[in-house]
């Protein structure tokens, strides 16, 4: 366990009698930066309450490294409706009260140029979460948990939240899961990425090799059916099939032009993949 931030076991959780959870094992080392992906309702926001502690699992086990104390574990959840009816300065000090903080780094407000009596509910999506993060920043945390939130942010925000984590990875070590769909923007976060589909991983590659074992075809031709065919995409006159796992044995015996693919076009790709396979049951 002293090389691991978090690990879980056989997770399992049910909500109104339907499985969000199925039997999840998963490992997530110090340090590392863990992107976890899936279409709607995969269980991914699921899975993240559960590592915070909003949520418990109906068996199963989450074990954090020894010593890890609930201060350092930061979760920033898709609501972002922290301390609604709070100023700002009512929130900041009742968060250092609650962690027992004694140093707050203003610098993400101050960024903004927002008036410390203003109201957290009158804030925009955007102000709301850089407020949010600069509150978890204060924790220092070891572990950080991000729901699917930069999307609700316009550019200059996304960036700065952005550039605020990648500090904290680089600079403190911070072990980080965040559940994104769209990878344009945080394409160098992640080095791992987890899709998840019906409670379960599908898939849980280094994002470095993922390129490598996803590959592209267009033709005008079905491909043979011995490729292992991810998803498949009709263009007006030619076909886009997305090959996973791909081997270079595959070159040898099926002569494509096998082409490189994009992390953000990765994810769409086996995204696209779970609806496929939903419409088709």
């Amino acid at each position: 366990m002293s090389q691991n931030a978090v690990e879980i076991s056989n997770l399992s959780l049910k909500i109104g009698g339907k499985t969000i959870l199925d039997t999840i094992d998963l490992e997530i080392p110090k340090g590392e930066a863990v992107v976890i992906a899936g279409r709607n309702g995969s269980g991914k926001t699921t899975l993240l309450k559960c590592l915070a502690g909003v949520l418990f699992p109906d068996k199963g086990r989450i074990a954090y490294h020894k010593g890890l104390s609930k201060k350092e574990i930061g979760f920033i959840s898709d609501k972002v409706s922290l301390f609604e009816n709070y100023s700002i300065k009512q929130g900041i000090a009742f968060h250092k009260d609650v962690y027992k903080i004694e140093d707050f780094d203003p610098a993400l407000i101050n960024e903004l140029n927002l008036d410390k009596g203003q109201k957290i509910k009158d804030l925009s999506a955007g102000e709301r979460i850089l407020f949010h993060l600069s509150l978890i920043l204060s924790q220092k945390p070891e572990i950080l948990l991000v729901d699917e939130i930069i999307h609700a942010a316009d550019p200059n925000i996304r960036e700065v939240f952005l550039e605020s984590v990648i500090d904290l990875l680089e600079n403190h070590k911070t072990t980080l899961v965040m559940v994104n769909h769209t990878f344009s923007e945080i394409e160098k976060i992640p080095e791992r990425i987890l899709i998840m589909e019906r409670g379960r991983f599908i898939a849980d590659e280094k994002s470095e090799t993922l390129g490598e074992k996803l590959k592209k075809i267009i033709t005008e031709t079905k491909i043979p059916e011995e490729i292992p065919c991810l998803f498949k995409r009709e263009l007006t006159h030619l076909k886009e099939y997305y090959i996973y796992p791909f081997e270079e044995e595959l070159r040898k015996k099926f002569p494509y032009d096998y082409k490189n693919v994009h992390l953000n076009e990765i994810i769409k790709a086996f995204i696209g993949g779970q609806y496929a396979q939903k419409r088709n049951q």
